[in-house]
């Protein structure tokens, strides 16, 4: 295949579009891989920062309700009051040991927010700046200078009914980041990776599906090399003689190498005959390689087709001075098909016995029942077929001795076209042979239910 053009760039295509396919369908995988991972992430901190934030809130409106204000509260809780926000500096105290507590992590931090929205204490991790957010948004997403990102909810506290303060727990995204940076860097530098690994794939994959297609495109070749060659033979034997006729139509009187025109026409007639045949053989096996043979089928006595089949080829076998028998079961054995095709798969094993038989050979014909099927046996004495020539000789054309098979007309395409009636009629035909001592071919046809 390698040196065929045609087929390695049907192969190239073939690969690059698998490759293109498969790569589109790994980048939409790891996208979406990535989305739910990163989905996975934030839905696992929007739960753990909430249940931080119902604790502590939890924890605080209670003591709301005892006649204080936010900054009683935070004094009572040990945080130093807020003048400004810059003065909320990280505390010790309760708020940050029930943070720590609630969370189990050092990446929360709280802030007490009067009713105008203005810190009044801090706890948790330290903040560089992180500027004041509307306490009105349940959940939002600020920055602080360093460029870390946060998510925040925020509480409001009632005291009698009425909103006293806010409170906002939040916790830092940078470890969020860093693991979706790092799956986004394995997905960047493993794409390429597997678009190699998958590019290979594709070719040796392109090479396998290939390989039938090119086997079939080779045996096309030589099938139309050897039908050329085929139709040459009679197309020359008449191109010559019609050259003859005209030499002997315009010599009149001279050798011409015929004895009259009528010899002339014999020789036309009977290439034309073998052209005929050669051309009936090839439609025959389109049809039957397609499945476009619509013929009826009927109940068939194969018992009575083998028998007729013998009559008529006794004188065949007479002429080869070969003697030829057939051993059938007495049960009738009956099959559904058509007539003709079935004496034409029987006729081509027993004219090929009888033409690789020497004289005073034998050739048997045997019909008997295996289970559900019909075995037709065609066995002879003959030359054999080495082990070599067993695997190709239903290929049409092949031909093992082509200088006997010139001799005797035969164009290479009688156990071709037996295989391809057996295949039709779901059945199968093979060959046991030794060289020297013979050949046996086996019909197995399933039989009329």
């Amino acid at each position: 295949m390698e040196g065929n053009e045609l087929f390695r760039l049907t192969r190239l295509r073939l690969a690059a579009w698998y490759a293109l396919v498969m790569g589109c369908i790994m980048g939409a995988s790891g996208l979406g891989v990535y989305h739910v991972v990163a989905h996975a992430y934030r839905e696992t901190i929007d739960k753990g920062l909430e249940s931080v934030a119902n604790a502590l809130h939890n924890s605080i409106e209670p003591a709301l309700q005892q006649p204080k204000n936010l900054q009683q509260l935070a004094k009572q809780l040990s945080l130093e009051l807020c003048v400004t926000q810059a003065d909320c500096l990280t505390q010790t105290g309760v708020i940050k040991n029930q943070i720590a507590q609630a969370a189990g992590t050092v990446n929360y931090y709280m802030r007490l927010l009067n009713r105008s929205g203005q810190p009044i204490a801090l706890a948790g991790i330290h903040l560089e700046e992180l500027p004041l957010t509307s306490p009105t948004k349940h959940w939002q997403m600020p920055q602080d200078r360093s460029g870390i990102h946060y998510h925040q909810i925020t509480l409001p506290l009632y005291t009698q009914n009425q909103v006293s303060g806010y409170i906002q727990v939040g916790r830092s995204l940078k470890d969020l980041d860093e693991h979706l940076a790092a799956l986004r860097l394995t997905l960047l530098l493993g794409c390429p990776i597997i678009m190699i690994f998958i590019a290979i794939c594709s070719w040796w994959l392109a090479g396998l599906a290939m390989q039938p297609v090119y086997r079939s495109y080779k045996q096309m070749e030589q099938f139309t090399a050897d039908a050329a060659h085929e139709f040459r033979t009679p197309l020359a034997a008449m191109h010559s003689t019609i050259d003859a006729a005209f030499r002997l139509h315009g010599q009149a009187g001279s050798e011409s190498g015929f004895q009259s025109p009528s010899g002339i026409l014999q020789v036309l007639k009977r290439q034309n005959v073998r052209l005929s045949q050669l051309v009936g053989d090839l439609l025959l096996l389109a049809r039957l390689d397609q499945q476009q043979q619509r013929v009826e089928y009927h109940s068939c006595c194969l018992n009575d087709l083998i028998s007729d089949l013998v009559e008529e080829l006794a004188f065949l076998a007479v002429e080869a001075e070969v003697k030829l028998a057939q051993i059938q079961t007495p049960e009738k054995l009956y099959v559904l098909g058509n007539e003709e095709q079935l004496y034409r798969l029987i006729s081509n094993l027993i004219v090929n016995a009888i033409q690789a038989t020497a004289c005073g050979g034998n050739v048997t014909v045997f019909l008997e029942r295996s289970e559900r099927y019909a075995l037709i046996q065609v066995q002879d004495t003959g030359i054999g077929i080495a082990r070599e020539h067993q695997s190709r000789i239903f290929d049409r054309f092949y031909r093992v001795n082509k200088d006997r098979s010139r001799t005797s007309g035969g164009s290479g395409l009688g156990l071709a076209i037996a295989q391809a009636i057996a295949k039709a009629y779901k059945g199968s035909i093979h060959v046991q042979s030794q060289q020297g001592l013979g050949s046996t071919f086996t019909v197995k046809l399933p039989l009329q239910p």
